[in-house]
């Protein structure tokens, strides 16, 4: 039975520091953009065999979702069960997205306790494409930006054994217990 962690992300089309080397006692500089044009990208990530489906769209809503959820059912049609895992957004709750749901029973929401994006696997990748693509880089025009994210993206099929290492399916479990708060 598939799963597929779903989420959203907005990269902006600017610099993001990160780790870089120079000599002791120098600086790096890098060059900014605004930063106020980004991509609007909703995505799936399937743990099990590092499957992705991503689709970017003006904004990430309800009729976003539903369009995302479709393209999940057609990638695994006859699958019995899909299990959707994803954040307590308000578009993942909306009366559309439930009577999406409610009329393809492929499909089971499975929602994340609030707060807890570490256990939201997509998190991972979009780190990932965040780490591959913007972070120390910069890109003058937003069309450049925009072209190194979706070839980042379509690149991810040849680099499943990277992905799966980077995003990994290892949780460390607490074993539940009776404590008491004031």
């Amino acid at each position: 039975m598939p799963a597929a962690d779903r989420d959203g992300v907005h990269p902006q089309h600017n610099t993001s520091s990160s780790r870089v080397w120079c000599k002791k006692g120098q600086r790096k500089y890098i060059p900014s953009n605004s930063g106020r044009q980004r991509i609007n990208l909703n995505g799936a990530y399937n743990p099990h065999n590092q499957d992705v489906i991503i689709r970017e769209d003006d904004s990430i809503n309800a009729q976003s979702t539903i369009l995302l959820l479709a393209m999940i059912l057609t990638k695994y049609k006859g699958k019995k069960k899909i299990y959707c895992i994803c954040d307590n957004a308000t578009y993942y709750k909306s009366r559309m997205v439930k009577e999406f749901v409610e009329h393809n029973d492929e499909i089971e929401m499975m929602f994340l306790p609030p707060y807890s994006p570490n256990l939201n696997l997509i998190e991972r990748l979009w780190k990932y494409i965040r780490k591959k693509t913007i972070h120390t880089r910069y890109y003058e025009k937003f069309g450049d930006f925009r072209k190194a994210i979706f070839g980042q993206i379509q690149d991810l099929e040849n680099q499943k054994e990277e992905l799966k290492s980077f995003i990994g399916t290892n949780f460390h479990l607490f074993e539940t217990s009776n404590i008491a708060f004031r």
